[in-house]
């Protein structure tokens, strides 16, 4: 109640606002986040500009001083909505202290789409949900001056040990990655003597944190996913390890890649399987399991492609996401050919032609691990935005 009290009755100003709202941001997952102006001046229709899976945003802050009628609300959104064209980008991101109903967040929804453009919106509640979340105890306590509980002092350090570690692995992942591929192209020309290794590792160390940039930053919007024959349509286990073969030829381990794994692994940091995150199924177990999921999809498939219905489409997507993820069924580049499938099928079933990205590990992993419970909602939303730039697929 604290939290929603004090974003209601918001007393620190936009200069704050926008600092906050940029901050709920990259908690949720939005990468390349940028503050414009926040201490003043011309901002160009725009507080801050992030990216997520791909898409290009705006993001817009409005914080008033207790309750205002959603007209008031209405024309401020109208007003930074002007952002999305004068800034070329996808669409907007509206953060406001404001409660909105489910109503009057599909009004402004509806008004974005009637200018070509994306919305997604954080109200009060949402904000309130962030901010009260182990994620979000530490910007709660910087902006709203809410002390941590002792059992949240634990659950804070716990959750952003976890997120440190993963940020920590991926990056040793892309380090190596990217050595292992300059190694291998010297290596490669016979003729070409290797004078100092050394030069290599430091070349490579000094312009990592731009290539890291790039790499997951770029525009993809101009990449297209040509129309394929309907791959998935029948596809086996036998064209999943030919997919799996193909995507990551470059891998270290590359004897294993296209096929199924024989060891069990499990999802986490440290070699203690009792602490795992997640233990996939047991490798004498994978191929009945990835049997029953294709088999699944297979028999579905031609009352996805006659559906109109986007919602039912991208719910069965989501839905062998999961599933291929979860049964986890080679040894690695699992996500990758997840992903991969996933394109594919947006391709097939809703004539999606862009690169479709999911670089939005926190929300991505979180939405898993419901799903895992049955409850995909958090995963379908993910994906929607991933494949849309909104959250919900209209029907």
């Amino acid at each position: 109640m604290d939290t929603e009290l004090k974003l209601l009755h918001w007393r620190d100003g936009q200069t704050k606002a926008e600092r906050l709202c940029a901050d709920m941001l990259i908690l949720d997952s939005f990468s390349a986040v940028d503050p414009q102006c926040p201490l003043g001046g011309p901002d160009g229709i725009k507080d801050v500009l992030c990216e997520k899976n791909g898409w290009k945003y705006v993001g817009a802050a409005y914080f008033a001083i207790g309750e205002n009628t959603f007209s008031v609300i209405k024309t401020k959104f109208e007003g930074d909505l002007l952002g999305v064209s004068a800034n070329n980008v996808d669409g907007i991101v509206f953060l406001t202290n404001q409660k909105l109903s489910p109503t009057e967040r599909q009004k402004l929804i509806d008004i974005a789409e009637a200018s070509d453009s994306k919305a997604i919106l954080y109200h009060r509640e949402r904000l309130r949900t962030l901010l009260d979340s182990p994620q979000g105890f530490g910007h709660r306590l910087e902006y709203l001056g809410i002390d941590m509980s002792k059992e949240e002092q634990l659950s804070f350090f716990s959750q952003w040990n976890n997120i440190f570690t993963q940020k920590l692995q991926d990056q040793s992942e892309y380090i190596i990655s990217a050595l292992s591929r300059k190694m291998e192209n010297l290596l490669g020309r016979n003729n070409e003597i290797i004078e100092d290794i050394g030069n290599l590792v430091i070349s490579t160390m000094s312009t990592m944190s731009s290539e890291i940039s790039q790499a997951r930053h770029s525009d993809k919007s101009g990449f297209f996913i040509p129309k394929n024959s309907y791959a998935t349509k029948n596809m086996t286990i036998s064209l999943l390890c030919t997919f799996h073969n193909a995507i990551c030829y470059e891998h270290v381990n590359s004897s294993e890649m296209g096929k199924l794994r024989t060891a069990q692994v499990w999802i986490g940091s440290g070699t203690d399987l009792s602490k795992a995150a997640y233990t996939p199924p047991a490798p004498e177990d994978v191929q009945e399991i990835l049997d029953v999921l294709l088999a699944k999809w297979r028999d579905n498939y031609d009352q996805l492609i006659s559906s109109t219905n986007k919602v039912e489409i991208v719910e069965a997507i989501s839905k062998f996401h999961h599933g291929l993820v979860m049964i986890h069924p080679f040894l690695d580049g699992n996500g990758r050919l997840a992903r991969y499938i996933l394109m594919l099928q947006a391709s097939e079933l809703l004539g999606i032609e862009r690169w479709i990205t999911l670089e939005d590990k926190n929300s991505y992993f979180k939405a898993l691990r419901q799903a895992d419970v049955g409850d995909f909602s958090a995963l379908i939303s993910v994906v929607t935005q991933a494949i849309y730039g909104v959250e919900e697929a209209g029907s």
